[in-house]
């Protein structure tokens, strides 16, 4: 946590330097913003429907390669003095992931704005093959901090970084429990997305993840057998209504 104590120091007296200096301040988008860094008004809601797809490397599955989508749940809920809470949930058959976290954002300028915040995440798996049980669970924790840019178009434009912290799992295989509560920084990600108008007023949102990490929730059935950081992509898309 040292090094998104460090990057947050030294950026966050820089943006509001910048606003301060800004002449003028970016009004709200025209339309619906899932991702893009700027107030959500107060009680409003901002929700999308999607999918994201994530690359496993060979490294963990070996022969066989199995890409399934996950659908995207997302949700914006706007609180007073530019904060507001964001809740996700991604689904698939055999495990599933909830966020929720807390946001602050603010202009910079006309076409700059920030945010930062902090979600913490519950994953579960459950998996029976020949009648071998097993299902693990844990909390993850993701602070993070994005940069937005605003086009004459209204397309918007954000460049999210993120720490992905292993709170803690459990696991139970054919009765034997495993429990490791070592908080630990596994790695960071860095999503690049972009929303734009698509019809009636409403925004689609595109965009990709790297994310560079010795733990991913989607594998953990796989039980990898080494202590490394491994670079995941995922492409995400989601419908904003």
């Amino acid at each position: 946590m040292k090094w998104l104590r460090r990057v947050l120091v030294a950026l966050i007296p820089l943006f509001f330097s910048l606003s301060g200096r800004a002449q003028t301040e970016m009004s709200p988008p025209a339309n619906d913003y899932i991702f893009f860094p700027y107030p959500v008004p107060n009680k409003a809601w901002h929700s999308s429907l999607g999918v994201t797809m994530t690359a496993m490397p060979q490294d963990i599955t070996e022969e066989v390669q199995v890409r399934a989508p996950a659908i995207d749940f997302h949700v914006l809920r706007g609180l007073p003095k530019g904060f507001y809470l964001d809740g996700r949930m991604n689904l698939q058959i055999i495990q599933n992931h909830a966020s929720l976290g807390l946001r602050w954002a603010h202009p910079i300028n006309s076409k700059f704005s920030f945010s930062i915040g902090d979600d913490m995440a519950f994953w579960y798996g459950n998996l029976n093959v020949a009648s071998f049980d097993t299902h693990a669970q844990g909390w993850l924790n993701y602070p993070s901090i994005s940069i937005g840019w605003r086009s004459d178009k209204d397309l918007l434009f954000t460049l999210k970084g993120e720490g992905m912290i292993n709170v803690g799992w459990d696991s139970r295989v054919a009765g034997l429990h495993v429990t490791d509560r070592t908080n630990r920084l596994n790695g960071w990600s860095a999503t690049f997305m972009l929303e734009q108008p698509f019809y009636a007023k409403k925004n689609i949102s595109l965009g990709v993840r790297a994310m560079y990490t010795n733990f991913f929730w989607q594998t953990w059935s796989l039980y990898e057998t080494f202590d490394r950081n491994i670079f995941y992509p995922e492409i995400i898309i989601g419908f904003i209504f």
